[in-house]
């Protein structure tokens, strides 16, 4: 549980310092990044738009990612644009996948420019695009 939280506290370092972004715009790419950790892909997708623009390919790999490895992220804002109700964010997305078996086998690393856009729906913000969707294939 403390790796976790240390995860958190490094995925939210970063997004601190990213002046005009809401704090709570960023709980979603957050909690995200700390569900695919702890390989809950329904938690991952709990994050984003059923409606969005490839989220059936979008399940489908994180369904199988986390199913046959245990990914872990590390991210930073590389620019954010928008207002109270909409964000536009780019990510410096690294993603590391490790053998499923806990054995610390790094299976692969990606690095990747991630975009990101946000609506706040009610009180909760969503994801409701992203790009690209395949940086989280299996």
């Amino acid at each position: 549980m403390r790796v976790l939280a240390a995860l958190i506290a490094l995925l939210t370092a970063p997004f601190a310092l990213a002046a005009d972004l809401p704090t709570e715009a960023l709980r979603p790419i957050t909690d995200a990044a700390s569900a695919l950790a702890s390989e809950d892909s329904s938690a991952f997708l709990e994050q984003f738009d059923r409606d969005m623009p490839g989220y059936a390919a979008l399940r489908a790999n994180v369904e199988a990612l986390t199913g046959a490895s245990q990914p872990v992220s590390t991210i930073e804002s590389v620019t954010n644009d928008g207002d109270a109700q909409q964000q536009t964010v780019e990510l410096d997305w690294l993603l590391a996948i490790n053998d499923k078996d806990h054995s610390g086998s790094r299976k692969e690393t990606r690095r990747s420019i991630v975009k990101c856009r946000l609506e706040l729906r009610g009180k909760r913000w969503k994801i409701v695009a992203l790009e690209p969707v395949d940086f989280f294939r299996p």
